[in-house]
């Protein structure tokens, strides 16, 4: 096993029980991620991508549950420790940045209450110097101001500040991994674009591993050195960010890349994927993806597995290639 090897997650299941029966939310995904790199998890809604970050912290509530597989985290099986163990890990080696940084933040306490009591929980500090730390932290998120921003209450800071805030909460205990879920999707694009730019640059700066969580291909295009792209509960293909968004193999990818707007022609419908998501209680034999797929085909009555295109540039098709005949709306 590889030194720098971080998280190995191996054929993970996660399913959620219903009255209607099993929904298998997360199907056989595997993941690996060395540190100081940071995966990109695309996906449309649905998909899995957010069940997954959840299943590795140990956050799936009844009625779900994970099902099958293993979490290795610095070599250990997350799955087989105590929920006090877990709690020892979780916001002090693994974080998570909610899409809601309300989910993060109390809005009855002030912010450096929540970040010193952050602190304090994990690590034996004085108040000074934890207050210091968070200070310094709302700093390195260019937030301006750290010091008065830290005697504010959450419902006092904009929506894009308290992200901000919250990002800062996930960094302040130095974590060796972050699993962010969509944190930046309900902000405008000049406020994403600087967060994007100061993870990546504080990742970078502590050796910090990343998972970033989205639906939006462009995000993940210019943040993340990998790139898995999920449908309905599988990674269908992962390699490279320029191995998946150059030469993209399976169509789903392919329909992704091609629904982008900056794809289209000016004044023309966007293209977009025929059909809708599948209802997980009822998936087609086989690809999930058939009824959707222009190349679909009697061979994909099958599940496919994983085939190597090269470089570790896996997909899961029958029919793999960057171009499909027939367009993919």
């Amino acid at each position: 096993m590889s030194q720098d090897l971080l998280l190995d997650v191996r054929h993970l299941k996660t399913q959620f029980h219903t009255k209607a029966g099993e929904i298998p939310a997360v199907d056989d995904v595997s993941i690996r991620l060395e540190k100081g790199k940071i995966l990109g998890l695309v996906g449309e809604s649905g998909s899995g991508k957010s069940v997954t970050g959840f299943s590795i912290m140990g956050l799936i509530d009844e009625p779900g549950r994970v099902v099958g597989g293993e979490i290795y985290f610095q070599g250990r099986d997350l799955r087989t420790l105590s929920g006090k163990q877990m709690r020892q890990i979780r916001g002090n080696r693994i974080a998570m940045i909610f899409q809601d940084p309300m989910m993060t933040l109390n809005p009855v306490l002030r912010i450096d209450t929540q970040m010193v009591e952050t602190l304090q929980a994990h690590e034996k500090i004085s108040y000074k110097q934890a207050w210091a730390r968070a200070r310094d932290t709302l700093g390195l998120m260019g937030i301006p101001s750290p010091e008065t921003r830290l005697k504010a209450y959450p419902h006092q800071l904009s929506g894009g500040m308290r992200q901000r805030v919250a990002i800062a909460i996930a960094l302040l205990l130095r974590p060796d991994l972050i699993i962010a879920d969509e944190p930046t999707t309900a902000l405008d694009v000049t406020i994403q674009a600087q967060i994007l730019s100061e993870v990546q640059n504080l990742t970078r700066q502590y050796g910090t591993a990343l998972i970033w969580i989205t639906h939006d291909l462009s995000v993940v295009a210019g943040l993340a050195d990998d790139l898995s792209v999920m449908y309905a509960g599988r990674i269908v293909e992962s390699g490279t960010v320029d191995q998946v968004l150059d030469q993209p193999q399976h169509p789903y990818t392919v329909g992704l890349i091609h629904s982008l707007p900056g794809n289209n022609v000016r004044g023309q419908r966007l293209a977009q994927i025929k059909g809708m998501t599948p209802n997980l209680l009822d998936l087609p034999a086989g690809c999930a993806f058939s009824p959707r797929c222009p190349r679909a085909s009697r061979a994909c009555e099958v599940r496919p597995e994983f085939t190597d295109q090269g470089g570790q540039h896996l997909v899961r098709c029958f029919h793999p290639g960057s171009q499909l005949a027939g367009g993919v709306a």
